[in-house]
């Protein structure tokens, strides 16, 4: 990360750059949302909404949609895909504790064979 940090420090600045031009040139009547500036501060650009916002680039004589314009909405989604993750970590764990399970009870039913069979000897 440390060779990589100077070319995304420059490749940062020059979207911004792009969004400030983009800010001058727009027409506020065309109804296009424009990009937002990104952080520089990596660990900050990490948790950033606007990093991997789609954005249009063509004029709309529609509103935008709400996930677009709206941050609440855009909070409820990932909201929502947060607890999608924790939905499928609670099936992937409780198959691991059935698994877990079963392996357990094998292991009982051969120690009680074993000791069935040793005392019978």
């Amino acid at each position: 990360m440390q060779r990589r940090t100077p070319a995304l420090m420059a490749a940062i600045r020059k979207f911004n750059k792009y969004c400030d031009m983009l800010v001058t040139l727009s027409d506020p009547t065309a109804n296009i949302p424009l990009p937002q500036h990104l952080k520089t501060d990596f660990s900050l650009l990490r948790d950033d909404p606007y990093l991997m916002e789609d954005v249009w680039v063509h004029p709309s004589t529609e509103a935008a949609p709400p996930w677009l314009t709206d941050a609440k909405v855009r909070k409820g989604i990932r909201a929502m895909l947060k607890i999608d993750r924790c939905m499928e970590e609670y099936r992937r764990l409780g198959i691991k504790a059935d698994n877990l399970c079963r392996w357990f009870g094998r292991e009982l039913a051969a120690i009680e064979l074993s000791i069935q069979t040793a005392v019978g000897e």
